[in-house]
């Protein structure tokens, strides 16, 4: 009956029938549009697209800026069906942050079905929306990250590979072009490889050989296979995070039947299967090395280990009381969320801000004199002395160049969020399960909150409490500023990466002078959900005292 009816549809009633379709959708789409709740200040969406159509041409950041500038404080976007409401004013997000699990903000974007095609959800920490299993795998998050040995550890860890990559440098030569992006990306993932799973993946050794032809052809094939091993798990990683925005922004249908993006969906895919097929090896790896350790025999600290033997008889935090939520062992499931979480996590953001710093100090001379004095003063001038944790806490002043630098160049521009109940926000009430971007790029520049905002200046964050020249600053900064997310959902990992990137830094400046191999260059940079910089050259020379 029906193959029949099909039958006798000619090629001009096909055209017609998909022509009425056509017309049916673009009328409910606008019918939907024109009657939404809570209408906002926004650019004109258009059917399947929303107003993907109108960032092309713009990094995502500067797009959304573009539009704060156009409609206000409170405006509205949407990709492909996804309304989200962008807010740049702190008394609009004042519920959006609290640290209680009161919350009525647990969660940060909905899970779409590109994200779930992704595969880059749900079973770790930060893309899991799922109250319980966030709650349990933050436990053992920030009880593997946030112990005070630990942080030691990682001290010593940092301070062994930078002696590794000094020698790198050394060979090198004071001529020689560094793109430091490149190298901080291979110095965060070693790092960040070496906590999350307690071993080295040799991604600045690799790195080093694959400049240096002779270096390379005189390696044995085994060698080689290491290296490119390294720099694929390196590149893999990039990846990952850069290719998650294609799967938020563009629907099933686009994605797989728009021809160049079909073909970049592939690739995405591809490289998906390929970073998860590595940690999975690792994973198992490291659970066969820990059932064929003795029971009396210590196992080493690192986090995939406290994952592994987490409520199980290894596991030396165990506890016999407390939410039975709270006391079962991690699934694999949740076990490779969570190292997947941390090794990505981890890489991106010391990597970028600290080439961000970098560029910076390039153009504040003072500002890193005033950086270098500090250095002098905490390290003192034997440059062979590993720097310690407590110097690290001393270092105010880094602190500050850090936090500045941030400001004026976010990793992350905005922060998303989503009410699990209704809600006033702006004078409007919202229903349960609205989208929320908090645009921080946006706050963090405001002269509501900031004094002389597009000034580089670190002392608005040293020593505030003694400083009458910022008086905005004493008075917003806490809600006014973030460098690692707030409420709930901060970032576990946030006190190891300050130390990290402080450690890093002071051992490059109180070592070389930095120059930029163009001053005159902008910061190569693009963003997607993230910002992140594609390319920094320096040159390095031993620093004249």
């Amino acid at each position: 009956m029906i193959s029949t009816i099909i039958s006798s549809f000619g090629i001009c009633d096909i055209f017609y029938l998909l022509l009425t379709f056509i017309i049916i959708y673009v009328t409910h789409y606008y019918y939907k549009y024109f009657t939404r709740l809570n209408p906002l200040p926004g650019p004109f969406p258009i059917p399947f697209l929303g107003n993907v159509h109108q960032k092309i041409g713009f990094e995502y950041s500067d797009w959304l800026m573009l539009m704060h500038k156009k409609y206000g404080d409170m405006y509205e976007i949407n990709f492909v069906g996804q309304r989200s409401i962008v807010l740049c004013r702190t008394d609009l997000i004042e519920n959006m942050n609290v640290p209680t699990t009161k919350t009525k903000y647990p969660f940060r974007f909905h899970i779409n079905e590109g994200l779930k095609e992704y595969g880059y959800i749900g079973t770790g920490l930060v893309n899991n929306n799922d109250h319980k299993s966030w709650k349990y795998n933050r436990q053992f998050f920030s009880q593997a990250m946030m112990t005070p040995s630990f942080n030691h550890q990682s001290i010593d860890w940092t301070n062994e590979l930078w002696n590794e990559m000094d020698s790198y440098w050394i060979k090198l030569g004071d001529d020689h072009d560094l793109d430091l992006i490149k190298w901080m990306l291979r110095f965060a993932n070693e790092i960040i490889f070496k906590i999350s799973t307690g071993k080295k993946n040799n991604a600045v050794a690799s790195y080093y050989n694959s400049l240096i032809p002779e270096n390379f052809n005189n390696l044995s094939e085994q060698e080689r296979e290491k290296i490119s091993d390294s720099e694929d798990f390196i590149h893999s990683i990039e990846t990952l995070i850069s290719g998650m925005i294609y799967f938020v922004i563009f629907n099933k249908f686009i994605r797989n039947y728009v021809p160049f993006i079909r073909g970049m969906i592939k690739r995405l895919l591809k490289n998906r299967d390929y970073l998860f097929e590595r940690i999975s090896d690792i994973i198992k790896e490291r659970k066969l090395e820990i059932e064929n350790t003795p029971l009396d025999q210590p196992l080493r600290h690192d986090i995939l280990t406290s994952f592994i033997t987490a409520n199980t008889s290894r596991d030396i935090n165990s506890t016999k009381h407390g939410d039975p939520d709270l006391l079962r062992p991690m699934t694999d499931k949740e076990i490779f969320g969570n190292v997947l979480d941390a090794i990505s996590g981890g890489t991106d953001t010391m990597a970028n801000l600290l080439c961000f710093v970098v560029y910076y100090l390039g153009h504040y001379p003072e500002v890193k004199q005033r950086l270098r004095q500090e250095l002098d003063e905490v390290l003192g001038n034997d440059l062979t002395k590993p720097i310690t944790y407590n110097e690290i806490e001393k270092l105010y002043y880094c602190d500050a160049v850090i936090k500045e630098v941030y400001r004026h160049s976010p990793i992350t521009f905005f922060i998303a969020r989503i009410n699990s109940e209704k809600d006033d926000v702006g004078g409007f009430n919202w229903p349960e399960g609205t989208s929320f971007n908090i645009l921080y790029s946006a706050i963090m520049m405001s002269k509501d909150y900031w004094t002389d905002p597009e000034k580089f200046d670190p002392y608005r964050f040293y020593k505030i409490e003694e400083n009458d020249n910022y008086l905005l600053e004493k008075q917003y900064v806490k809600n006014s500023f973030t460098i690692f997310g707030g409420g709930i959902r901060i970032c576990p990992g946030r006190k190891l990466a300050m130390i990290e990137l402080k450690c890093l830094l002071a051992s490059i400046y109180r070592k070389y002078d930095v120059e930029l191999t163009d001053l005159n260059a902008p910061l190569k940079h693009e963003s997607g959900l993230f910002t992140t910089c594609k390319e920094l050259l320096v040159k390095i020379k031993p620093r004249k005292f």
